[in-house]
C-alpha cells in the first residue's frame, strides 16, 4: 500500500504545471543574480545594437557622411570626374545592401568612372569604423560604443532619402513652368 501511494505522489509531482516550476525558480533566484542576468542581457542588446537608433545621433552621422561624400566627390575634380545623382545613389544603395548583411553588389570596373564610383562605395562602407554612438548602460553610465548595424543602416537610408528629396526639389525648380 505504501508502494502505490508513493508512486501516485511521484506522478503527481511530475504533473506540476511548468509555470509553477518557473515561478519557483524565479522566486528562488537571489535578487543580485537576477539583476546581473538582466544587466548582461541589456549589455548584450546594447552592444549588438538591438535598440532603436537615436534620431539625434543619426542626424549627426548623416551630416558627417555628407561631408565625407562631398570631400570624395571633390577629389574627382582633378580627374575631371563628376558623378551624377544616380551614380551617387547607386553607391549608397550598395552600401545599404552591405549594411543589411548582403555582399557588395557593386562590381569592380575597368574604366575610371566605374572605379571612382566603387571608390565612393568603399569610402562609405568604411565609415562605421570611425563612428561611435553613446549608449546608456544598465549601471547608469553613458559610454561610447561602435555604431550599431541598425543605426548605421538607418543613417544610410536617411541620407538616401535626403538626396532623393533634394533631387526632386531641383527637378521641380528647373522644370518648365516652375517659378
Amino acid at each position: 500500500m505504501s508502494d502505490s501511494s508513493s508512486s501516485s505522489s511521484g506522478s503527481e509531482n511530475s504533473a506540476l504545471p511548468p509555470r509553477q516550476v518557473q515561478v519557483r525558480h524565479a522566486a528562488g533566484l537571489p535578487e543580485p543574480v537576477g539583476k546581473s542576468i538582466q544587466n548582461e542581457r541589456e549589455l548584450e542588446r546594447l552592444i549588438q545594437g538591438e535598440d532603436k537608433p537615436d534620431l539625434k545621433q543619426i542626424q549627426a552621422v548623416v551630416s558627417k557622411l555628407q561631408v565625407v561624400i562631398a570631400d570624395y566627390l571633390d577629389s574627382g575634380k582633378p580627374l575631371k570626374i563628376t558623378l551624377n545623382p544616380i551614380e551617387i545613389l547607386s553607391a549608397l544603395d550598395a552600401a545599404i545592401q552591405e549594411a543589411a548583411g548582403h555582399p557588395s553588389p557593386w562590381p569592380d570596373g575597368a574604366d575610371a568612372r566605374t572605379f571612382f564610383i566603387h571608390g565612393l562605395y568603399d569610402e562609405i562602407i568604411q565609415q562605421p569604423s570611425n563612428i561611435f554612438e553613446t549608449r546608456l548602460f544598465p549601471d547608469g553610465s553613458e559610454r561610447y560604443v561602435p555604431v550599431s548595424k541598425s543605426a548605421w543602416k538607418a543613417c544610410l537610408e536617411l541620407l538616401r532619402q535626403r538626396i532623393v528629396e533634394k533631387g526632386s526639389e531641383l527637378v521641380k525648380k528647373h522644370s518648365p513652368g516652375a517659378e
